[in-house]
């Protein structure tokens, strides 16, 4: 533990280490309170119930913030650029993550606020693109298509390289996360553009 992190910050590095470790469940809040160097009524003087330390590890590593500053900051609104851009910092922080995407795999079903904090990410990203893709549908520099479907399209195809990868190795296709999405952004941007 970082001894530069506040209480909240050193029990959300916890819960997330153990979440990886020992799943959700696994996870206790006693667990947590000895992982985090304090005690268990501070982790619910903190926050409540580990629910809560669960959607506050989500937002924690929440895309949202990052995505928005590169769509601000770095969209040239040239599409096949500003996708490939977009979706090498989603490998990069869908890295980051790993070990929690899987966690929310093996768990699923099982607890459903897992699922309902989960699928916070994508929907964040779906919304992202959206606004990015209804920017350039005023342009002119997209066709006349349904945005969400075409964000969604986007989002599993990046997702399905990740998990794939993750999962999987090179044992279903050998060439570069960087070849795959040069060729996999140019043939998306291609049928987007009129």
């Amino acid at each position: 533990m970082n001894s530069n992190q506040t209480t909240s910050e050193r029990i959300i590095a916890a819960s997330l280490q153990l979440f990886c470790e020992q799943g959700y469940k696994g996870a206790t809040t006693k667990a947590i309170a000895e992982k985090a160097r304090v005690n268990e009524v501070t982790v619910f003087r903190h926050f409540g119930n580990k629910r809560a330390i669960l959607n506050a590890a989500i937002d924690s590593l929440s895309y949202a913030p990052f995505l928005g500053k590169i769509i601000q900051e770095k969209m040239t609104f040239d599409l096949e650029k500003d996708l490939l851009l977009i979706a090498v910092n989603y490998h990069e922080y869908m890295d980051s993550i790993r070990d929690f995407v899987m966690i929310g795999f093996r768990e699923a079903g099982k607890f459903p606020e897992i699922d309902e904090e989960v699928s916070k990410i994508p929907k964040i990203l779906k919304q992202k693109l959206v606004t990015y893709f209804s920017v350039m549908k005023e342009q002119g520099k997209i066709i006349e298509t349904d945005l969400e479907a075409q964000a969604m399209n986007f989002i599993w195809l990046n997702f399905g390289y990740f998990i794939s990868r993750t999962r999987l190795g090179d044992q279903v296709i050998s060439i570069s996360r960087e070849d795959f999405l040069k060729q996999g952004v140019l043939l998306f941007a291609r049928g987007l553009t009129p």
